[in-house]
């Protein structure tokens, strides 16, 4: 099965989602932060300076990092700087109207 799963990595390691570039293109002031979010996965958030956020899954943190240098983004490995943490809060996404969902 890992041997099964193995083979599509490379496959995976060039793929940026389309929604993932255009956010960073179309957004102002977009800073990433990278987290590990499995066994071998790592998330990156995308997040602008109104609060808007978007995530892409890559397999590897060095993967994560290469995007966002390609997109000129800048990268932060944890939620230390509490002015990322104030972004990601700035907007409630679920309560308000008009917001962002998921699912839909």
């Amino acid at each position: 099965m890992s041997s099964r799963i193995a083979c599509y990595r490379p496959a995976m390691a060039g793929k940026v989602p389309v929604e993932f570039q255009r956010f960073a293109m179309l957004h102002q002031d977009v800073e990433a932060v990278i987290q590990r979010c499995g066994l071998r996965t790592v998330d990156c958030l995308l997040i602008d300076v109104a609060g808007n956020w978007t995530r892409a899954v890559f397999p590897s943190k060095e993967v994560a990092e290469e995007a966002c240098r390609d997109l000129e983004v800048r990268v932060h490995e944890r939620w230390d700087d509490a002015r990322l943490a104030h972004r990601m809060n700035r907007r409630d996404h679920w309560g308000e109207p008009g917001g962002q969902r998921r699912a839909l």
